[in-house]
């Protein structure tokens, strides 16, 4: 949760982390992941609240995302959401998952030291109308490219203002992040998410020990080849078949995932609050 100011000042924020349930089940269970929101969703609204010095009462909307993503969890934020507008009679406002993620770089505390020039006119890209003048200083210089790598979703998107964007490619089997905590995984990393561990083990690796395949490089559809979409499927198996031979047989590694789930069959841990200070 985070208390935004109009001019896009970051006042404060509270996060709520899942990571050891996630850890325990190797993975994220949706209806656990839902316990945990419940859990953690007042308890971190009211922190990102007192760190901001404000009252519910002060506010003038609250923002809330309401998709893409997993639906068990996104319905907590949005009950939440509506209850507090409910209470003090203030504005809901819909927030697009994706579209955060995509604009939210351009956030006063994010960009103020290293916004980028704007694009110079292009005949090819129409140009969005220009904004109302007191919106006119927290806009981004659209239009602009933009790289989505997040969880389950991996895209490049051409914005060309709020609410109007083109999804020029995206993922055609998994996202990068599935194929990250599933390499992991079959490395024997038990963190969650798997991606920061496999990449500090990778930094002191040798990146010519095996020859794995570059992502439809192969293909022969020249649609594939000369579109914007991403594949990791391919790689994935890549790295499974070459470990397979190394590890204990099928059978017995699934007897042994059984053993530890039986072993990890108590109450998943509460969410822990995390200590985070407001951006600079």
């Amino acid at each position: 949760a985070a208390v935004v100011r109009g001019d896009g000042t970051v006042l404060a924020e509270a996060i709520a982390s899942q990571v050891g349930v996630h850890e325990e089940w190797g993975g994220v269970v949706p209806k656990l992941a839902q316990q945990s929101h419940r859990a953690a969703i007042d308890g971190t609204v009211a922190e990102a609240l007192r760190r901001a010095a404000v009252s519910p009462a002060d506010l003038s909307a609250v923002a809330v995302t309401v998709g893409p993503g997993l639906a068990l969890c996104l319905d907590v934020g949005v009950r939440k959401a509506l209850s507090l507008c409910r209470e003090h009679r203030i504005p809901l406002v819909r927030v697009h998952h994706m579209e955060a993620h995509a604009l939210v770089t351009w956030l006063p505390s994010c960009h103020a030291h290293h916004a980028p020039r704007p694009h110079p006119p292009s005949a090819s890209v129409p140009q969005a109308p220009p904004p109302p003048p007191l919106l006119s200083g927290l806009l981004p210089p659209f239009p602009f490219l933009t790289l989505l790598v997040s969880g389950g979703h991996n895209m490049l998107v051409l914005s060309r203002a709020v609410g109007d964007h083109t999804v020029l490619g995206s993922t055609l089997d998994d996202s990068i992040g599935e194929a990250f905590d599933k390499t992991a995984r079959l490395l024997g990393i038990e963190a969650i998410p798997g991606g920061p561990p496999l990449e500090r083990l990778a930094a002191s690796g040798d990146p010519r020990a095996y020859a794995l395949p570059r992502p439809l490089s192969r293909t022969r559809d020249e649609a594939l080849r000369s579109n914007c979409d991403f594949s990791y499927a391919g790689l994935k198996s890549a790295v499974r078949m070459l470990l397979e031979p190394q590890q204990p047989p099928k059978k017995q590694r699934k007897q042994q995932r059984k053993q530890q789930q039986g072993q990890g069959q108590q109450q998943p841990p509460q969410p822990q609050q995390q200590q985070q200070q407001p951006p600079q």
